[in-house]
């Protein structure tokens, strides 16, 4: 006959087992007396109304969240209208303001400066910029406004700081503002007589905009200061006329 598998096990294990039901016992106990003695009549008069107000204030939070929530969209969608709508700079700079820290008052702001670039403001365009790169310096249209920035300093024939703004917009990786930057510095650059620089920029610039509406401009520029460095240099081997000398 198959002796029982339970025959082996230690006496201290069977003890274990004896204790843990006395407890499970005790607590069952304990259990069915609190229920013989609770009473949910005199519970709820005690407790219920409590019970009330914190459900009823837990509601009232959540419909007063949703109701600034649709309030706020609400608004949102009446500011993007009248941003559309808006052609004064006035009207623009407030939206801007009032929805500070939203996307609508960036768009304001940009919207404000294109306007006032278009208008030939200089410095009101630079201080939109200004003013949007500060409030919102990591938005996805910052590069964007610092390169606003920079060709209203070209405009203003600050070719030097313009140049500088150029290149620190150009040289940042994955930059879709990169092309723009660049050429921006090369224009600087030929206007402040640095044909050579010029040159260097825009025959980086070939690779990367080939087959790109900027290349015949990029390939016209380049020709053009080939041209004029070939004006500059007489060639070797050619006459140099010199001024006649008098003699006495």
């Amino acid at each position: 006959m198959a002796k029982c598998p339970l025959a082996n096990v230690p006496a201290c294990v069977w003890d274990g087992f004896s204790e843990n039901g006395d407890v499970m016992a005790d607590v069952n106990k304990t259990v069915v007396e609190f229920m013989e003695q609770f009473e949910p009549d005199l519970f709820w008069q005690t407790h219920g109304r409590k019970i009330l107000w914190g459900v009823v204030g837990a509601l009232a939070i959540g419909v007063i969240a949703v109701q600034m929530q649709h309030q706020a969209a609400a608004r949102e969608e009446e500011a993007a209208v009248r941003l559309a709508q808006t052609t004064e700079p006035m009207a623009l700079l407030q939206l801007a303001r009032e929805y500070k820290g939203k996307d609508v008052g960036a768009q304001a702001y940009l919207q404000l400066a294109n306007l006032q670039s278009q208008a030939g403001h200089l410095p009101e365009t630079m201080a939109a910029y200004q003013e949007f790169l500060t409030i919102y310096p990591h938005h996805p249209l910052a590069a964007a406004a610092q390169l606003g920035q920079a060709e209203s300093l070209e405009a203003s024939g600050k070719l030097e700081e313009a140049k500088l703004q150029y290149s620190q917009i150009a040289y940042r990786p994955s930059s879709y503002t990169t092309v723009a930057a660049k050429l921006g510095a090369a224009r600087c650059a030929e206007a402040l007589g640095q044909t050579k620089e010029a040159v260097q920029i825009y025959e980086e610039l070939m690779p990367a905009v080939a087959g790109t509406p900027w290349a015949v401009p990029v390939a016209i520029r380049l020709d053009v200061l080939a041209r004029s460095r070939e004006t500059a240099v007489p060639s070797a081997g050619s006459a140099v006329t010199l001024p006649p000398v008098m003699v006495k």
